[in-house]
C-alpha cells in the first residue's frame, strides 16, 4: 500500500514539474530593451486587463495548452501587459509611466500606444525581430486559429503569403507541428 502511494505521489510530482516546463515564459518589462537590442526572435505581446472574461478564457483555453507554450517560448519573446497598470516601461528613449483616460477608463500609456488607442481585449500583437509591428488581433482567439497565427508569423509566411491564402492551404502537421518539434 505504501509503495503504491509513493509511486502515485512521484507520478504526480513528475507530471506537475513537466507541465510547469511548458508554460509561457512571459518576460518582465525591465528586460524589454535588452530583448529588442538582441533582434534574434520575433515578439508577441498580450494586452489584457484583470476582470476581462475573454482574457481569462484566452489564458485558460489557448495559452495554457502545452504545445502553444512550447511554440511561443521557442519562437518569440513573449510579453504581457495589463492595460490598466501604471507600471513603468522604458522603450528606447521614452518612459511610459502614466495612464491615459479613454472613455471612462484609465489605461497604461504604452498599451494605448501599442493599440493605437483602440482598447479592445484581449489583444495579441505580433512584431518582427526589429520590433516592427506586423499585426494586432483584438479579440479572443481559439486554439486552432491561434496555432495558425503563430505558425504564419514564426514560419515567415506573412512575408510572402496573404492570410486568406495561408488559411486555405494550412495543414497543422506541416505548419504548426513541424515548428513545435523544431523541424523547418
Amino acid at each position: 500500500m505504501f509503495f503504491r502511494f509513493m509511486v502515485f505521489s512521484l507520478a504526480i510530482v513528475f507530471s506537475l514539474s513537466a507541465d510547469a516546463q511548458n508554460r509561457i515564459r512571459w518576460n518582465s518589462w525591465d528586460k524589454f530593451n535588452e530583448k529588442v537590442q538582441k533582434a534574434d526572435k520575433m515578439y508577441i505581446i498580450y494586452v489584457y486587463f484583470n476582470g476581462c472574461r475573454w482574457c481569462k478564457k484566452m489564458e485558460d483555453e489557448t495559452f495554457a495548452v502545452d504545445n502553444i507554450a512550447k511554440f511561443i517560448n521557442s519562437n518569440f519573446y513573449a510579453f504581457r501587459l495589463n492595460a490598466k497598470t501604471n507600471e513603468r516601461i522604458i522603450y528606447g528613449n521614452k518612459v511610459y509611466n502614466t495612464t491615459v483616460r479613454i472613455g471612462e477608463h484609465d489605461f497604461n500609456e504604452f498599451a494605448v500606444d501599442l493599440l493605437n488607442g483602440k482598447m479592445s481585449f484581449p489583444s495579441i500583437l505580433f512584431f518582427d525581430e526589429n520590433f516592427k509591428k506586423l499585426a494586432v488581433y483584438d479579440s479572443f482567439i481559439d486554439l486552432n486559429d491561434f496555432e495558425m497565427l503563430l505558425s504564419y508569423y514564426a514560419g515567415g509566411h506573412n512575408k510572402h503569403t496573404s492570410w486568406p491564402r495561408y488559411v486555405r492551404g494550412y495543414c497543422k502537421d506541416n505548419h504548426f507541428n513541424t515548428l513545435v518539434n523544431g523541424k523547418p
